[in-house]
């Protein structure tokens, strides 16, 4: 059974990751690529961090947070290895973005990385959902949406 601080956790996180998203469209909407790269791969970086909560770990740095869900999640078959790939390239993006003075981020690029948001949140938003219906938890997922 899973802890109800770890499932409000996971809860918080999943909404954390959805708010990331919403604004990465924003910043896209006013030409802002680069903002929009790096709330798009903190969307799916929050999303990864909701999974973690579920299993009571956490990380300091990104990189054990990407490897913890990679080896967990996308090795064990529980989440499509094509997500790994949007993570990496969103993280790409936003590298660029945030420490490259020379970079120059496009509105594909955003997009690309907006519409992977979307589709990773969906994701772990079903595996969450999934998971809770296994062990007979009645939580809403969608109430701070």
């Amino acid at each position: 059974m899973l802890d109800k601080n770890y499932i409000e956790l996971s809860k918080i996180r999943l909404h954390k990751s959805k708010k990331c998203y919403l604004t990465a469209i924003q910043d896209a909407r006013y030409g802002d690529y680069d903002s929009a790269n790096n709330r798009a791969y903190y969307s799916m970086f929050h999303a990864i961090r909701a999974l973690l909560a579920l299993d009571g770990i956490d990380f300091k740095k990104y990189t054990q947070v990407i490897g913890y869900f990679n080896k967990t999640y996308v090795n064990a078959g529980l989440i499509e290895v094509r997500f790994n790939k949007m993570v990496i390239d969103a993280s790409k993006s936003r590298n660029g973005s945030d420490y490259d003075d020379y970079y120059s981020a496009t509105l594909e690029e955003a997009e690309q990385n907006i519409v992977n948001a979307d589709k990773f949140f969906e994701a772990v938003k079903q595996y969450i959902a999934k998971r809770f219906e296994a062990e007979n938890i009645q939580e809403n997922l969608d109430e701070n949406d």
